[in-house]
């Protein structure tokens, strides 16, 4: 496969705007040609003080990461994150439940071993993220790999400048390299995104997806931002693995069980008549290479009536499955998917 700068796209790159390309808009929240208008606080804000105590803690820690080479960081990271299988109680009560109902055929040690893996993922994920700065359109590509020609041509088709797009992904492999290679290889997508209780921890994470030409669009003003941004062409990438509370979601099978599940995705696709493209990061076994896996595009919806809806998010619900059941340590199974 070609390398970005091999095949015209860099031409491409260089002709976006510098929020496509990369640059951090001058302050944290403030978009790009497509991102929501201004940062959007947690209801539930953390005090400046504690705020401040862990944003110096993990800044501390990313700058360790960064100082000795990436693959001995994730060794190390994976090693203590892997701890905390241990060391929360709560997490892992509600990691063996999941896995239960999900995989009730499994024995209790697979299990273990499974969500113990989990832990071990986010702590490579935590270095790789320390290294982000480092990764270029040149050399993204020495990581992040598509499976085929054939996947790749597709991803630049469905991405393609001017074309809209719904991207559909979840909280999977490395969840944020994703991002970061769409926007490095030419194609940059926008995200629906949820803000953290630690405002200056939100306002770090932000600095680190714009880099790469990354917008962000705060979930409070999350359905008209992204009718406009679909309508001006671009890409929108909305996270489906995560229970959707209130009104915002309905009962949806996945793994054979009902689970809340947005309808946004469903319903922007109807609106504009596009279909949907689930797309997650593939991490090959302990290392630090990745893999781009793209499922079937999803037809859009047959009408805007709910039960049209269900049905197309309980195909992406199954699509999703698919591939969490091919690689189940990778998905984040320490969130309440299903409940009562």
């Amino acid at each position: 496969m070609t390398s970005p700068g091999d095949d015209g796209k860099s031409a491409d790159h260089a002709s976006r705007t510098p929020a496509q390309r990369g640059t951090a808009p001058a302050v944290v929240g403030e978009s790009g040609p497509g991102g929501s208008r201004a940062p959007r606080r947690h209801k539930r804000a953390k005090s400046p003080t504690r705020a401040r105590i862990e944003y110096q803690g993990l800044s501390a820690l990313l700058a360790w990461l960064h100082s000795v080479p990436v693959e001995r960081a994730a060794r190390r990271m994976a090693a203590i994150v892997g701890t905390g299988y241990w060391l929360s109680p709560r997490l892992r009560r509600i990691g063996l439940d999941n896995l239960r109902l999900a995989f009730p055929e499994r024995d209790e040690e697979w299990r273990r071993e499974t969500l113990r893996e989990v832990f071990r993922n986010l702590g490579r994920m935590a270095a790789e993220v320390a290294w982000f700065d480092d990764l270029r359109p040149g050399n993204v590509r020495e990581r992040v790999h598509f499976r085929s020609d054939a996947e790749e041509h597709a991803w630049r088709e469905y991405a393609a400048a001017g074309r809209p797009g719904i991207l559909v992904s979840g909280h999977f492999g490395n969840w944020e390299l994703l991002a970061q290679a769409a926007g490095l290889i030419g194609t940059p997508i926008h995200i629906v995104h949820r803000p953290l209780r630690n405002p200056l921890l939100d306002d770090l994470l932000n600095r680190v997806r714009s880099r790469a030409g990354t917008d962000v669009i705060y979930k409070h003003a999350a359905a008209r931002e992204i009718l406009r941004l679909l309508q001006a062409g671009e890409t929108v990438a909305i996270p489906i693995d995560q229970h959707a509370t209130g009104g915002q979601g309905v009962p949806v099978p996945f793994f054979g069980r009902p689970a809340k599940t947005t309808l946004g995705p469903a319903r922007f696709a109807a609106r504009q008549k596009i279909p949907l493209l689930l797309a997650v990061l593939v991490r090959r076994g302990s290392s630090l290479q990745h893999d781009v896996r793209l499922s079937p595009l999803i037809d859009p919806p047959s009408g805007r009536d709910e039960a049209a809806l269900v049905e197309t998010m309980g195909r992406v619900n199954l699509a999703f499955e698919e591939v969490v059941r091919a690689h189940p340590d990778q998905w984040l199974w320490v969130h309440r998917r299903w409940r009562a």
